[in-house]
């Protein structure tokens, strides 16, 4: 499994590209745990984590999404010739 990369504010400021350890879904709020590459991962709120690969997503659902309508489209064409 891909891990997933994201963006998180850096406690000395600005923004750190980090990958996600573990959920943690009973801290209050609920948080992710993110490694920067530091010594000690971040304790991060969930809602402050942004993905960083928005665009790899978008493109591999168009492109899975582009050929299933090929597909489609050539079953349909196939069946009226017949």
């Amino acid at each position: 499994m891909k891990k997933l990369k994201v963006r998180v504010p850096h406690p000395k400021g600005g923004m750190a590209i980090g990958t996600v350890v573990r959920y943690a879904e009973h801290d209050t709020p609920p948080a992710y745990i993110v490694d920067i590459g530091e010594y000690a991962s971040l304790r991060v709120p969930a809602h402050r984590v942004e993905a960083e690969n928005h665009d790899e997503i978008t493109k591999s659902f168009k492109s899975i999404l582009a050929e299933v309508q090929a597909r489609l489209q050539e079953r349909c064409f196939l069946e009226e010739t017949e």
